[in-house]
């Protein structure tokens, strides 16, 4: 639980926002985008790009604690 408290506050403002609008308020992308701005393409991409980077951190602390997923 602490270490997804971590990974959360290493967004940055925006990705902060998507994330909540997606995964807390379990908005769709075309929603999110009418309230955030831009298209539901873009948004949906931004949040591909987020699950990415919080992949990498996922797997790169995994393997600095000697584990593996």
């Amino acid at each position: 639980l602490e270490f997804r408290r971590v990974l959360f506050r290493s967004l940055d403002g925006r990705a902060k926002e998507l994330c909540h609008a997606r995964y807390s308020e379990n908005k769709k992308p075309a929603e999110i985008a009418i309230h955030l701005g831009g298209t539901p393409n873009s948004v949906a991409k931004a949040l591909q790009r987020i699950r990415e980077r919080l992949r990498e951190c996922i797997e790169r602390q995994a393997r600095l604690q000697g584990g593996s997923l």
